[in-house]
């Protein structure tokens, strides 16, 4: 299953990163390995969002059953999607390799980006599953959701490019988790001001998430 996730994901960051390279007329050996990179951290982004939102209703019966931890079939979840994130570093590894761009100390800072946005996706996941699992109608709202983050992330596009309504980007979350990881690995400095925002989301994400799970976890065997 993970060869086929990789795989597709490899297609996806290769044709798009060629394609739309020519087409935005852009230096194809720097937007390949920002497309591919941004495609990687945002897969498993959106991925674990996505399934935050059904994970505690697919696993009811398993609840209603069975007296482990709620958090059990969240981190599970998240654990599944890390690791295809670390099958999915291999792409950017191939594009290291056929347009080599200098990593100085990147890789330190990337893996402090890693540890934010993990912790982050952690804090917002148990959210996701908590108010999904009460509220049925939700899910397809965070589908959409996630749909509209991609096109308002500079995943596709520079955010140097863009000339009007800059200032909305200041709003999305996904800029600073995804630019923390993201620019690190591709040898680029992040300004101090970005890891402080991305560190402050974090935090917020699991001061929430621990309200949420104190508050309602007990309930969740009732609302499956």
């Amino acid at each position: 299953m993970m060869s086929n996730i990789v795989i597709s994901t490899s297609v996806t960051g290769l044709s798009v990163g060629l394609i739309y390279g020519q087409f935005f007329g852009l230096n194809v050996t720097q937007y390949l390995p920002y497309f591919t990179a941004g495609l990687i951290v945002w897969t498993f982004i959106s991925s674990v969002l996505n399934e935050a939102a059904t994970t505690l209703i697919a696993a009811g019966s398993l609840i209603k059953g069975t007296r482990v931890p709620i958090s059990l079939h969240i981190m599970r979840m998240l654990q599944r999607n890390f690791l295809i994130f670390l099958h999915n570093l291999a792409i950017l590894g191939i594009v290291w390799l056929l347009m080599a761009w200098p990593l100085d100390s990147g890789i330190i800072a990337a893996l402090a980006g890693l540890v934010l946005l993990y912790v982050f996706l952690i804090g917002a996941s148990v959210v996701v599953a908590f108010v999904c699992v009460r509220y049925r109608d939700i899910p397809p709202m965070i589908a959409a959701g996630t749909q509209f983050l991609f096109l308002a992330s500079p995943i596709i596009w520079y955010q140097e490019h863009i000339k009007h309504g800059a200032e909305i980007l200041a709003f999305n979350p996904v800029t600073y988790l995804l630019v923390v990881v993201r620019d690190p690995l591709l040898g680029q400095t992040v300004p101090l001001s970005t890891w402080f925002v991305a560190a402050a989301l974090t935090a917020v994400s699991v001061a929430c998430a621990t309200f949420v799970y104190v508050t309602y976890r007990n309930r969740i065997a009732y609302w499956v």
